[in-house]
């Protein structure tokens, strides 16, 4: 999924959900990929240039779709709503 796109906005957050028979399988990476490429070929007319991958500290499996995906650790972040714990940004950016 992709959220917050906007025009004139230069970040946008991309997510995804894998359902349990389908993990460990490379399905997020290829499907993270896919939406990345794609936002960034819509969207970047309207200014995007940056695409952010947010997960809960306690899960490496998205740290490993984050970095299989190409979004390169960014920060810890403290946790709030939605996230009850703290979490990391990864982060990709358009290359021109």
């Amino acid at each position: 999924m992709l959220k917050d796109v906007r025009p004139g906005r230069p970040a946008a957050e991309v997510g995804y959900w894998t359902a349990a028979p389908a993990r460990g399988r490379g399905v997020a990476p290829r499907a993270v990929g896919a939406v990345t490429g794609w936002a960034f070929a819509r969207f970047a007319a309207a200014g995007l240039t940056r695409l952010e991958l947010l997960h809960q500290v306690d899960n490496p499996a998205s740290c490993r779709v984050a970095e299989k995906s190409g979004y390169a650790f960014a920060e810890v972040m403290p946790a709030r709503p939605p996230f009850p714990r703290d979490g990391h940004r990864h982060v990709r950016h358009l290359v021109s």
